[in-house]
């Protein structure tokens, strides 16, 4: 087996990555690319061709759900019969990895209101949906935050979908009596019915903390492709004054993770919050409509891995270097037809027949 394939750019004939065909100005088309730092296309004997890429919008949208005959292969500017080739398109494959982490306000409002079981139920539906897909492609965080400097994490990175929900049930564990019998516990872990130690809301500090976290374990993941994401709740505004505003707001906007919010109640910023979720602001009124906002997140952060796919084919091509150009059509009821394509060079010296996929 080798890896004989030089990544080239078409136009220019140097080497690098594959490299998008399409513009990035509209969300009318198709954006297919490599995640950046990668080779995404590769090859082995006796003939086989290999390309790893995601699918977005040119508006960014991430495009999940596509099949192998929305995708069709060029070699040489002719295309290649899917049956001759044994063409297969699959999603994600086992050199990619999604990290998410549900940043949950534990801060004294949140947790004398009332409203806390239904956060329980709501953070336990995005569980449900975000590890639907099994595996261990996808793995969660849970973490909260109050007055303290540093957010709290409840259970770290794990697939382990029971680890998790036990995580969600500790919090309602009840070891003392009153909230004022906290620091008597040597963890100060859990009392009357949560986490308590400062009833103020580090909103800005724990997401900048989070967000720092998150981008720690993604450099340290052995996956050829990972992608992050935090989900933050919050029912109020930041009062603990760690951090500025601008300061989180400045650390979403230069992070490559992703950030969804959802704001509870009447007394939230919506306009901080529309700001700091980059991917999306979720406004809820009243607690028992958090399921469908953590139900949404939960599709939306699960696209984000699904639209990363595998392309495999047998090349008909015996020998020589030879342009690749991988074309994907979708049709949507919104945009119409949208269309993309991502083009590379590969190198078929050594190639024979006896390919199996």
């Amino acid at each position: 087996m080798r890896n004989a394939l030089i990544p080239c750019l078409a136009l220019l004939l140097a080497c690098g990555p594959s490299v998008s065909d399409q513009p990035t100005s509209s969300s009318r088309c198709l954006s297919l690319t490599e995640p950046s730092g990668t080779a995404g296309l590769t090859s082995s004997l006796p003939s086989r061709v290999g390309l790893l890429f995601k699918v977005d919008t040119c508006g960014g949208e991430p495009v999940s759900g596509l099949s192998g005959a929305q995708f069709e292969i060029f070699e040489d500017g002719k295309k290649v019969s899917a049956y001759e080739s044994q063409q297969r398109v699959a999603p994600k494959g086992e050199r990619f990895r999604l990290f998410s982490v549900v940043l949950l306000d534990l801060s004294g409002s949140m947790l004398r209101s009332g409203d806390f079981p239904q956060l329980q139920v709501a953070a336990t539906r995005y569980l449900d949906e975000a590890l639907a897909g099994g595996g261990d492609g996808h793995r969660i965080a849970l973490m909260t935050f109050d007055g303290r400097e540093q957010p709290q994490t409840l259970v770290p990175f794990t697939s382990d979908r029971a680890a998790l929900q036990r995580g969600l049930e500790s919090l309602s564990a009840s070891e003392c009596s009153a909230s004022s019998d906290c620091a008597a516990l040597s963890d100060r872990r859990t009392c009357a019915g949560w986490r308590c130690v400062d009833d103020s809301t580090n909103l800005n500090g724990a997401l900048i903390s989070t967000l720092g976290a998150l981008s720690a374990e993604l450099t340290q993941s052995d996956v050829t492709w990972r992608d992050g994401a935090v989900v933050l709740f919050t029912d109020g505004t930041d009062q603990a004054a760690r951090a500025s505003s601008a300061a989180a707001q400045e650390a979403v906007l230069s992070s490559a993770q992703h950030v969804f919010t959802i704001g509870l109640g009447g007394e939230v910023d919506e306009r901080a919050l529309k700001g700091l979720g980059k991917d999306g602001y979720w406004p809820v009124a009243k607690a028992d409509q958090l399921d469908a906002a953590f139900v949404d997140i939960a599709g939306r952060v699960a696209s984000l891995a699904n639209r990363f796919y595998v392309l495999e084919y047998c090349s008909p091509k015996r020998s020589g270097t030879h342009t690749l150009k991988v074309v994907a059509t979708l049709d949507s009821p919104r945009d119409g037809q949208l269309v993309g394509s991502l083009s590379g060079q590969f190198d078929a010296t050594g190639f024979s027949s006896g390919c199996e996929l």
